[in-house]
């Protein structure tokens, strides 16, 4: 299967295919990083990267205090995820509350 996609669109589009499957898998660790001294389960399990769309990374959440609690540390997320994934170019992030 790798190789049909390889073959059919390249191997930059299986990279980024790869990188953004990372991107969106690893929230968790993420938060980890930018709160290093607290358990970040309930927020992970709370909220999640939804999009990424013309470089502004999307955080759904499923009640506003969660969002209000991520918007502490919004500029902390936003270097955290720049590092991780400079290929990206994850230039902002924004929050939304789940409609579920």
């Amino acid at each position: 299967m790798v190789e049909m996609f390889r073959d059919l669109y390249g191997e930059d589009f299986l990279e980024t295919a790869r990188t953004s499957s990372d991107l969106f898998s690893s929230w968790e660790i993420i938060l980890t990083e930018v709160y290093p001294q607290e358990d970040v389960s309930q927020a992970a399990s709370n909220s999640r990267i939804r999009e990424l769309e013309r470089g502004v990374l999307i955080i759904e959440a499923d009640h506003p205090g969660w969002i209000q609690v991520l918007q502490t540390k919004q500029t902390e997320l936003l270097l955290a995820v720049q590092k991780k994934y400079p290929q990206m170019d994850i230039k902002k992030i924004s929050f939304k509350l789940s409609r579920s």
